[in-house]
């Protein structure tokens, strides 16, 4: 409901009107049909309006290179628009006149900011060819008649509830608001309507302050009058610094126009608005000193480069920090494993292009459960600190050394073959056992912990049949290695697939175990090395066991598989396990948590042999692997 203040502006029966022939020619131009005899006949009707609007179109304003003699030769030259554009102005301005002699409304300020507002527009309008010049002439000249109706209406009212304003307009309307409940674009909108101007024009008003609210239609045009609200501000402010700088961001932001460009079209429009103001037969007060404001802008420009080339300079290092911390594990300051996947590719591609080799060397804590079980996890994260400190003594002299995850860590040695990534391995391996680990440095008195750790190694080698690993291939042999150290015994170093001896026929049976859980992986891989008889290799996904059945020497004898992997589903590796079937028959067993009869169906009709309870197969191991090696004995190997 509006404010009974607002009813009153509305209803005030003195309120700004524009006279008859300007109301005539609104009407015609509504009209896409009507004739410029029409609208000629209709401006001549009045006959001091009609020389008012020749002598404008004869000013250099418009730089004719003919004079024009009358209203219908300057519709054809400048058009409908230019003409309809001066008779709103000369009858805007006629119709205030009579305000200035019932108050004390500064006209004077009021007009030089709305002549220097209504030449920017043209200016911009003409350069940037994103509306009609004129309909931004008229928009911009329009823009604060609210303030004029505000006046008529409430007179020293509204003057005493917006006497604490300052120079800068744009901070008006938030006044009006808090004292009126209202402000003078709303107001403007109101009246504009009443004059049944065009759509556009009537949002040119309403939203000259309103700076993220105009509408998709008529964008382009209210933005060009809210950048000569700007303009207009920088050419009438004892303080421009601001509003030129505002200018000069929308303008690039909005219209893509260069700083150069824009300080340029500044002075052009102050030349600009001194004519208008002759024409128009305005007092706008003593000319603007363009070329020292934007001097100033220039020094301020040159200063604030500086500045921002200095803050790009710190923000650059920051940025770099951020990015190093990034690729930091936040406990133990080792590289993480986002670093890891990178670097190893990087140097693969490098050592790939040189013929050199590359190491990749994985590390993992042996026993490393029972520290965070018996101590405690404070005490779990200290080991990791300690045992990166020592690690790291070595391997960041000769590669990267990240965190891999949980206990284990990785090194990947660019130049560095197998035979010196062993005795590598074999140094990281005594620097860890060689002394105990003194927690008291890390804020755990009293406690000392031997600490020991399984160390598995890998090498791309030109010359060898691990010349076309794939980083993947690399990493994943130096962490099936770590497995093979783990059943030896830990503490120890064992080396990639092209390095190891094949088993005896019938003495062992490999099996490869997919699994992505780590807790039921581990809870099966300790089952299962229990065996004897089984050697066991892991892959924690698809891609995973894709690589292990292509890099191993010897194919495994039984693959145990859980049905649902990240990456898909664990029948999708069935298809690969029968084309290797040439080689040696692997016996394929889908696992999963939910035995139900649909996933029991689903994956013996996809080509699996057998297909077990996971959780049963984790409780009871050896008899789940019973049923298996039974399946493995038409091959004629020892169960």
């Amino acid at each position: 409901m509006p404010s009974p203040l607002l009813e009153r502006v509305t209803n005030c029966g003195t309120l700004p009107s524009l006279p008859a022939v300007a109301m005539k020619v609104l009407e015609l131009t509504r009209d896409p049909k009507v004739s410029i005899a029409a609208i000629a006949n209709t401006v001549q009707m009045d006959p001091a309006l009609s020389t008012k609007v020749l002598r404008t179109v004869n000013s250099s304003y418009y730089a004719l290179t003919v004079p024009c003699p009358n209203i219908s030769r300057a519709m054809s030259l400048l058009g409908l628009n230019t003409v309809k554009a001066l008779v709103l102005g000369f009858s805007l301005v006629d119709c205030t006149r009579r305000l200035g002699r019932e108050g004390s409304l500064d006209l004077t300020a009021f007009w030089r900011r709305a002549v220097y507002g209504a030449a920017s527009a043209r200016v911009l309008a003409v350069h940037t060819r994103a509306c009609d010049p004129e309909e931004a002439f008229v928009g911009a000249l329009l823009q604060d008649i609210g303030i004029l109706a505000c006046f008529a209406a409430l007179k020293d009212e509204y003057l005493s509830a917006i006497s604490s304003a300052d120079e800068d307009h744009d901070a008006l309307a938030a006044l009006e608001h808090g004292r009126l409940g209202f402000d003078h674009a709303q107001v403007g909108r109101l009246l504009a309507e009443k004059w049944r101007l065009p759509p556009q024009l009537v949002e040119c008003v309403a939203l000259h302050h309103a700076d993220k609210s105009s509408p998709v239609s008529h964008e382009r045009l209210v933005r060009t009058v809210q950048l000569s609200r700007l303009v207009a501000g920088t050419l009438t402010l004892s303080q421009p610094r601001e509003k030129h700088k505002a200018f000069l961001i929308n303008a690039r932001q909005w219209f893509e126009l260069p700083f150069a460009d824009a300080n340029a079209l500044i002075e052009t429009a102050a030349r600009g608005a001194r004519e208008l103001a002759k024409s128009l037969d305005l007092r706008v007060g003593a000319p603007t000193d363009v070329t020292a404001i934007l001097s100033e802008a220039h020094e301020r420009l040159a200063e604030s480069q500086e500045a921002m080339q200095q803050e790009s300079l710190e923000l650059k290092t920051r940025n770099e920090e951020l990015a190093r911390q990034s690729r930091k594990d936040g406990l133990t300051g080792a590289f993480n494993r986002a670093h890891f996947d990178q670097e190893c590719k990087a140097v693969a591609a490098t050592c790939a292009g040189s013929g050199k080799p590359y190491t990749v060397i994985f590390l993992d804590a042996d026993k490393f459960k029972s520290v965070n079980d018996t101590h405690g996890h404070q005490a779990g994260d200290a080991v990791l600190i300690e045992l990166s400190t020592r690690l790291r003594s070595i391997a960041d002299r000769v590669g990267t050394f990240c965190r891999y995850g949980g206990e284990e860590f990785v090194l990947v040695s660019p130049g560095v073959d197998l035979e010196r990534g062993k005795k590598l391995a074999e140094l990281l391996r005594r620097v860890v056992c060689g002394t105990p680990f003194d927690l008291s440095t890390h804020g755990i008195a009293g406690l000392t912990l031997p600490i020991t750790i399984s160390v598995g190694v890998a090498s791309c080698e030109p010359g060898t049949p691990t010349a076309g690993w794939s980083p993947e291939q690399t990493t994943h042999a130096a962490d099936q290695a770590v497995y093979a150290a783990k059943q030896a015994g830990r503490n120890c170093v064992r080396w990639g697939a092209h390095e190891a001896q094949a088993p005896a026929e019938g003495a062992t049976r490999t099996v490869l175990l997919v699994e992505d859980d780590v807790f039921a992986a581990r809870l099966a891989m300790k089952s299962l090395a229990s065996d004897p008889t089984l050697k066991v290799v892991s892959a924690r996904n698809l891609a995973e066991a894709r690589v292990a059945l292509s890099v191993g020497k010897a194919l495994p004898d039984v693959a145990l598989i859980d049905l649902n992997l990240p990456d898909g589903r664990g029948t999708e590796l069935l298809p690969l396990l029968r084309s290797l079937q040439a080689s040696r028959r692997i016996v394929s067993v889908i696992m999963s948590g939910d035995p139900s009869e649909a996933n029991r169906a689903s994956s013996l009709a996809a080509g699996a042999e057998m297909f077990l309870d996971k959780v049963e197969f984790l409780a009871n191991t050896s008899a789940a692997m019973a049923q298996v090696k039974k399946a493995c004995a038409p091959t004629g190997r020892a169960a």
